[in-house]
């Protein structure tokens, strides 16, 4: 017995020695082809009003997710800038029915949560009281009302924090880098002010209602546990008699990049740091042929702490903390933007290694390993969001929405597999442009110099913090006291409101 177990030894050995003689470790194994995921179908109806309607059952916790998704078309309002904020802020705070206090305990009674604003809105609860649940948001959404009261607050907060932008460099770049971008006339560059807020009724936010929410402008999701019977006869009880009408829909010119290099410097005196920003429109929408190579190319670029942004300004140069760029769709106009808050002294390097970057990637193929690593990322971010029921309702919208086909999120680790070197380059060709691009920086006036080598035509054009030209004097001084004084101004107003609030309350006792 001894000596067969001896000889079985020796066999295994000699066996693992083979192996390891012909096995190169140094050769990254292939993955297995990626198959078609199994994720469950997203149940739909529509009602006779046009109200759009997904069910996703999941009877795991006793709890149902109601969602609301508005097609909202972006429009101008000039000197009325901000109704979409101010709207926002309003939404919400009570109907026709109920005041706001009552409103939110009636939600705390049943242990429910809920929100509204432009966008849409929700309510989340236990299953129990999802009748009440759905009966309170329908009064929410379909009988709301805007009072002079939560209007002021509103108006007063949107003040309070304009005040504040004027001391946050960040913030400051974002303004300028929209309004250079898109222009001021077209709503995703136009800037609300304290001046457009002033203009801004309560008349204003009921018209804003009245134009874009409606039911065949509207999607539901419902997830959670439900059954599909239950969910069509409460959609259709509180949401059946919603009466539907025409949304309109406006148009806007594609914002077109600069044809060169441009330099917009934003004076902020006595900054030790400067925010960078490069970047332009594009014409890029959701779900585009080539989406999946654009997310792995953008990602390989500066997609986290592993992008060629982050290592070469953060990890080789010491510039900045990080560098990041973003690729965005969008169903009106995208864009294109690479980011960094870096000290002040090497501004310029910092946007010599940023156009770098960019051009490298457009030049030069990237390597098999970058393409493997980014698909790793993007394959387990995917499989970490399925784990929520709420991702499979997002999925049959979006089909629904951007006519995809029925199995595209089925298919969506096949996309990423089929990602290639090339097609990586190809998508880097196509929406990386370094030399038409703006080039926004919000800093110290000292450093604005050094950056004339960049603008094409040697030029540095100085702006204020809301997007207008000036002559590098009329800065956004770090000695904000007028704004201070502003801010000091609205909390005294909001705190005003709240003891009118608080005393109106007890009168009512």
């Amino acid at each position: 017995m001894k000596k067969i177990i001896i000889f079985l030894a020796i066999i295994a050995i000699s066996f693992a020695t083979a192996n390891a003689q012909t096995l190169d470790r140094s050769i990254q194994p292939k993955p297995a082809p990626a198959n078609e995921i199994k994720i469950k179908d997203a149940k739909t109806f529509v009602l006779d009003n046009g109200l759009k309607v997904f069910v996703v059952e999941d009877h795991k916790l006793p709890q149902v997710l109601y969602s609301f998704d508005f097609d909202i078309y972006d429009k101008t309002y000039g000197e009325k800038a901000g109704v979409i904020d101010i709207f926002s802020e309003v939404a919400g705070t009570g109907t026709t029915s109920k005041t706001k206090s009552e409103l939110n305990k009636s939600f705390d009674l049943i242990g429910a949560n809920f929100g509204f604003g432009s966008n849409g809105g929700y309510a989340k609860g236990l299953t129990k009281y999802r009748s009440k649940m759905i009966e309170l948001f329908a009064d929410v959404l379909l009988n709301p009302i805007f009072t002079d009261e939560e209007f002021d607050l509103a108006k007063a907060q949107a003040k309070s924090g304009l005040a504040y932008v004027s001391s946050d460099p960040a913030q400051m770049i974002e303004i300028v880098s929209n309004i250079l971008m898109y222009g001021k006339n077209h709503p995703k560059g136009e800037m609300m002010t304290t001046a457009t807020l002033d203009n801004i009724t309560v008349a204003d936010i009921e018209e804003y209602y009245k134009a874009f929410i409606a039911p065949d402008n509207t999607r539901l999701v419902v997830v959670g546990d439900i059954t599909l019977a239950e969910a069509k006869a409460e959609v259709e009880k509180y949401f059946g008699k919603w009466e539907k009408h025409e949304v309109t829909k406006y148009n806007y010119d594609m914002p077109q990049s600069p044809d060169k290099l441009r330099v917009a410097f934003v004076n902020k005196k006595g900054a030790p740091q400067s925010q960078v920003k490069i970047c332009y429109p594009l014409d890029y929408k959701p779900y585009s042929e080539d989406a999946f190579s654009v997310s792995i190319m953008k990602n390989i670029l500066g997609g986290g702490a592993s992008g060629r942004l982050f290592q070469n300004l953060r990890e080789t140069h010491s510039y900045t903390y990080g560098c990041y760029n973003q690729l965005v769709a969008d169903d009106i106009v995208g864009y294109y933007s690479a980011a960094a808050g870096v000290k002040g002294e090497v501004t310029d390097s910092a946007i010599y290694q940023i156009l770098y970057e960019m051009q490298r990637i457009v030049d030069s193929a990237v390597t098999e390993k970058d393409v493997a690593a980014s698909k790793a990322f993007y394959s387990g971010d995917f499989g970490r969001r399925l784990q929520h029921p709420e991702t499979v309702a997002a999925f049959a919208v979006a089909i629904e929405k951007y006519n995809l086909p029925a199995d595209y999120f089925k298919n969506y680790l096949k996309g990423i597999e089929n990602v290639t070197i090339e097609s990586v380059q190809a998508a880097a060709k196509k929406y990386i442009h370094p030399q038409n691009a703006w080039i926004v920086v919000v800093g110290d006036e000292k450093y604005a110099a050094s950056l004339k080598q960049y603008a094409a035509d040697g030029k540095i054009e100085f702006y204020d913090m809301y997007g207008n030209l000036t002559d590098g004097k009329s800065t956004a001084d770090c000695d904000c006291t007028i704004y201070y004084l502003a801010a000091a101004a609205v909390v005294l107003l909001i705190v005003f409101i709240a003891l009118r609030r608080a005393a109106a309350k007890r009168k009512k006792k």
